[in-house]
């Protein structure tokens, strides 16, 4: 049996070197196929697949809110004491820490952690020790804990390093440990690796409802993780009774596992990538298929002499197969290598905010599921590609083929017939792709189209972390911000600059609950209200129209009455029947903690609407607060929790006066100016994902549309061939050559009908899987998943590139010399 099976594969090595034209072709045909879904597996695998490097019990703990895993203190404090089910409850928050020496200032990536993480995220302390218990109380010791790789970088590996001091953001902390950070703490961080971790100091009798940090925890042994969020469901009631407004509604407590809180959101996503590229492969193996069945019509007599001395038909039929195995492992090795590298390339480019698959892509790797992957599916489509052209091959009559004399007219119709059916369902899938990229197109056109509410040209952001003690008070905070603006106002070419935490368009703000003084809305949920803290000029920045009443100056701080602005949307939702102007507000209801100092605030202003947190979200109703008002406990926090946004408008393009405005901020702040990057780059950033979607599905739509007019082309050209014979008699007959490019067009074009047909009800079904990734909220520029102009525009322009197929072919039988074609029969 070995030894049979080496004279087949030694056979078909002979035969496919003997026809260079029709093994390039084939072997190119899969390896677009099993490259591109190769590629596809390889960021599936690092997403969905690969292990997770926390221990097994691992769980993420969150109330149950719009997929949003941030957990209050006062949460925190009340899950930690759920010893029954939890170990290791850990806070951790990720922000930057200012690290100042006698040679040196620079940002360090801080980590904010309870005392139980490294325990839970299984990191090795190796040398000194953790945080202990009196270290994570509020007041306590300020100690530091070093990663390993900073005790490098920074410290040249100093042996004495544990128990010297070092100034972060203006306070001194001691050194107790160093630890080895792991992939785990990685895998949740989105930053880079933390330089130092900082003990969180939580106070167990907070009423803090602020939700902003993560929670996680291990399982107790013997606990099941169905267990865990039973009974955590069933404690929410306990915390909704101490605190009655800390919960929505539909709030409930829960433990779900690590790899659902970082791919909830993007899960649909790859599985609907992983069905398109396979719709690819299915092409490609039409196509092979396509190419056998041709090769096969050539090879009758050749194989009808090998079954006259003795060889069976299961003998032919192995003998087939394994030439197209040999032809799927050839397109397997060339389309892996040629997928894994042009994933690569193209994750290097944009990552589309992919969790797990590293900077850059550099987590997608070539592991051996990849590998067993491309090996499996290269023998799958070998098989699958050539098991019914073998079949038909083995299925030919000995005597009539020997008899007929290997003439090209006795191919069979039921050959034929598979041929066409083959190239009608690679019209069919192409269509379905092809409907699928074009609405992807369609939605990243919409995203730069609609009305944003805000302008981006000629505006630049500069961040400065001002996480430091002699900025804890607000009053610090406003003077840098009124010093700082003051002075790159004057810098010619500025046109306006402002100041903002945290709430540049389209890279998030807070969301905070509030009531209206004196009349509570007990019956509106006001969770989903947008929290803005800004300077003034800020909507001269973006060019935000003022539609009522005044805007923030300088005038409102902290020594003036307590004012907030909103927009048209919250005016309209809250205030349908009365005039907003006349009403003052309480923000942070029920929040308690740092918000219990927030003043009633006087409306002072309307303004219009922007789609603050993405291009595809319709604009929501958003609050906007003078920084200089801010009670000193929340300035506190917000300078603790992330860097501060510098937004500078400029009469030209603003890469020629950064040197002008970073020099400005570092002589104000002292600090280092990170992150700058214009309002162009942010927003290119913010439609990462869709530009994605619609790269990756334009691919797979025009590979499709390749291999389909290229079976086309292969099916009408074989049948000209077939057909010579026929076709010189009817021109012997007074045919003429149109009359014959009619017939032969009609006939192709009747095949492709059938496949958009087919094509286009399949994309009626499957385009539905797209919903969640389409621009539906744009209004005039709205994309549905069955929208007519795409519907109506793919099938014109898959049939005009399938009547260039189809037309060389017909014109070339227009042109048999009758005489010839008989004499050659």
């Amino acid at each position: 049996m070995l030894e049979s099976l080496w004279l087949d594969a030694r056979y078909a090595v002979r035969g496919l070197r003997k026809n260079p034209k029709f093994t390039l072709t084939a072997i190119a045909a899969l390896a677009i196929g099993i490259g591109a879904t190769t590629a596809i597996f390889s960021v599936v695998n690092a997403v969905l697949l690969r292990p997770l490097a926390v221990p097994a019990d691992f769980v993420v703990l969150r109330s149950t809110q719009e997929d949003c895993c941030a957990v209050s203190p006062a949460k925190f404090v009340y899950l930690r004491s759920q010893t029954d089910l939890l170990q290791d409850v850990s806070a951790f928050h990720t922000s930057v820490t200012l690290y100042r020496s006698p040679q040196t200032v620079e940002n360090w990536q801080a980590v904010q952690a309870s005392r139980e993480v490294f325990r839970c995220f299984g990191m090795s302390i190796v040398e000194g020790r953790g945080f202990s218990a009196e270290e994570d109380q509020p007041g306590g010791p300020l100690v530091a804990v070093l990663s390993e790789s900073l005790r490098h970088r920074r410290f040249a590996d100093d042996p004495h390093l544990i128990g010297k001091q070092v100034s972060l953001d203006g306070k001194t902390y001691t050194v107790v440990g160093v630890v080895r950070n792991r992939a785990a703490i990685r895998e949740f961080n989105s930053s880079p690796d933390p330089d130092v971790y900082l003990p969180f100091q939580i106070d167990p009798h907070t009423t803090d409802q602020g939700d902003y940090f993560d929670a996680v925890a291990r399982l107790r042994p013997g606990v099941t993780l169905a267990q865990a969020q039973r009974r955590l469901r069933e404690s929410t009631a306990a915390f909704r009774a101490r605190y009655p407004e800390a919960l929505a509604r539909r709030e409930q407590f829960t433990a779900i596992t690590p790899r659902d809180s970082l791919v909830s959101d993007i899960r649909l996503l790859l599985w609907v990538l992983l069905g398109a590229v396979g719709m690819v492969l299915l092409i490609a193996c039409a196509n092979v298929a396509n190419l056998l069945l041709a090769r096969a019509g050539s090879r009758r007599r050749e194989l009808a002499i090998r079954a006259a001395i003795g060889a069976g038909r299961h003998r032919v039929i192995r003998q087939l197969l394994t030439e197209s195995l040999l032809l799927a492992a050839a397109g397997g090795a060339l389309g892996t290598s040629l997928g894994y590298g042009g994933i690569r390339a193209l994750l290097s480019v944009n990552t589309a905010s992919l969790p797990l698959v590293g900077h850059a892509g550099a987590a997608v790797s070539m592991d051996w599921r990849v590998l067993a992957f491309a090996l499996a599916i290269s023998l799958a489509t070998g098989i699958l590609f050539g098991l019914f052209p073998a079949l038909e091959s083995a299925r030919a009559d000995v005597h009539s083929v020997l008899q007929d004399g290997g003439s090209r007219t006795g191919a069979g119709l039921r050959l034929n017939k598979g041929r066409a059916a083959l190239v009608t369902s690679e019209v069919s899938l192409a269509v379905v792709l092809l409907i699928g990229a074009a609405l992807l197109i369609r939605t990243f056109v919409a995203l730069y189209r609609v009305d944003r509410g805000f302008e981006t040209r000629n505006v630049v952001t500069l961040h400065v972390s001002l996480a430091n003690s002699k900025y804890a008070k607000t009053a610090a905070t406003a003077a840098v911000t009124r010093d700082s603006l003051d002075r790159l106002r004057r810098l010619p070419g500025v046109a306006a600059a402002s100041m903002t935490w945290c709430c540049v368009p389209l890279e998030g703000d807070a969301d905070l609950p509030f009531d209206i003084a004196g009349q509570p809305l007990a019956d509106l949920d006001t969770n989903d209200v947008g929290w803005e803290t800004v300077a003034p000029g800020f909507f001269d920045v973006f060019r935000i129209p003022l539609l009522r009443g005044r805007a923030l100056t300088d005038r409102d701080d902290f020594r003036a009455p307590a004012v907030v602005m909103i927009n048209e949307r919250m005016a309209r939702r809250f205030w349908p029947k009365r005039d907003p102007l006349a009403d003052r507000i309480v923000i942070g209801r029920g929040l308690g903690g740092k918000f219990q100092a927030e003043p009633p605030r006087q409306i002072v202003g309307i303004v219009g609407d922007t789609r603050d947190t993405a291009l595809n979200d319709s604009p929501r109703p958003i609050l906007y607060v003078p920084l200089a008002q801010l009670p000193d406990s929340e300035n506190a926090q917000l300078t603790r929790e992330q860097s501060f946004s510098w937004v500078v408008r400029t009469a030209a393009d603003p890469r020629a006066l950064l040197p002008a405005i970073e020099e400005q901020l570092r002589q104000v702040t002292g600090l280092p100016v990170t992150d700058v990057r214009t309002m162009d780059d942010v927003v290119s950033k913010s439609t990462a994902r869709q530009r994605f979607n619609m790269v990756v599905m334009t691919i797979f739509g025009g590979a499709a549309l390749l291999l389909a007019s290229v079976g086309i082309y292969g099916l009408m050209a074989y049948t000209v061939e077939q057909r010579k014979r026929e076709i010189g008699i009817r021109m012997a007959l007074g045919a003429e050559g149109c009359a014959v490019r009619r017939m032969m067009v009609r006939q192709g074009m009747t095949l492709v009908g059938a496949g958009l047909l087919a094509g286009l009800a399949a994309a009626f079904v499957l385009t539905r899987l797209l919903d969640q990734f389409l621009f539906t909220t744009a209004g005039e520029f709205a994309v549905t998943a069955r929208d007519p102009l795409v519907f109506s525009g793919v099938p014109v322009v898959l049939a005009a590139v399938a009547l260039l197929a189809i037309w060389a072919p017909a014109r070339q039988a227009s042109r048999i010399d009758p005489v010839e074609a008989l004499r050659a029969d």
